[in-house]
């Protein structure tokens, strides 16, 4: 009975040991990075932003001015409307609802013309974006394959809540001559 108990015992400690021998062996096929900090020192992304700036301002003055041209509009018919009797009022039914159609329509085109602005931002950032992330992603994948990572968390993201292991990002960085 002692025998089987120390065999029992020593058996344990056996798997206890090489759980804990693969544990650690497995802890250093993990890194991490965080790819935002990467993104944001790359030249490229700096490039692509301060396109996407500008365009989103050309695009906001575009607006800015469909708004400005809406308010005068309206402002007229106001002050057109305000120096009117009421019965002149009354006897413009027709020419009224013909205002209220037309600002109406410059309203739609106003949100038409930002959904398009919109559009066309993202469209744009994805254009641009798209090769930056492609270009870093291929890098984390050369770091890792050449280190021997088997896996690699991203720290920018919310999912991740401990990162012990090594950080690959210094790596990534040479790797693209950053």
């Amino acid at each position: 009975m002692k025998k089987i108990t120390l065999v029992v015992m020593l058996s344990a400690f056996v798997g206890i040991f090489q759980l804990a021998k693969a544990q650690t062996g497995d802890a250093s096929k993990i890194a991490y990075i965080n790819s935002m900090e990467l993104l944001n020192s790359m030249p490229e992304k700096k490039a692509a932003d301060e396109q996407l700036k500008k365009l989103a301002d050309q695009k906001k003055e575009g607006i800015k001015k469909q708004e400005e041209a809406l308010a005068a509009k309206y402002n007229k018919i106001q002050e057109d409307l305000s120096k009117k009797s009421q019965t002149e009022l009354d006897s413009m039914k027709d020419q009224l609802q013909k205002y209220e159609q037309e600002l109406q329509s410059d309203q739609q085109n106003l949100a038409t013309l930002r959904e398009d602005a919109a559009n066309a931002l993202d469209k744009k950032q994805a254009e641009l974006y798209d090769p930056i992330m492609k270009k870093a992603q291929e890098a984390v994948d050369a770091v890792a394959k050449e280190k021997g990572y088997l896996y690699v968390f991203d720290t920018s993201q919310p999912s991740l809540i401990y990162a012990a292991g090594p950080n690959i990002l210094a790596s990534v960085k040479a790797k693209l001559g950053l």
